[in-house]
């Protein structure tokens, strides 16, 4: 609110309007206490995407589905010749 311009709230004084301020900034705030106890707790960590597979999960499900191919992408020591 600017004071300079004119007189705000219908010719009240700027500490009336600081004690009107007040009053309804408290006001408000206990409207907003009440009004969020009364509504249903929103869940808070509720996820819209469905959850994404990653490379790991998918690497482990194979190596259980398969074991036999559990090991066939290690590669082979390299052993230094004489």
């Amino acid at each position: 609110m600017n004071l300079e311009f004119g007189t705000p709230y219908h010719y009240k004084t700027v500490d009336q309007c600081r004690v009107i301020g007040r009053i309804g900034g408290r006001h408000s705030a206990r409207n907003r206490r009440v009004r969020r106890l009364t509504q249903p707790p929103t869940p808070t960590s509720v996820s819209l995407e469905p959850k994404r597979e990653t490379a790991h999960d998918a690497s482990l499900l194979l190596d259980a589905r398969f074991p036999w191919l559990k090991n066939s992408w290690v590669r082979p020591v390299r052993r230094p010749t004489a």
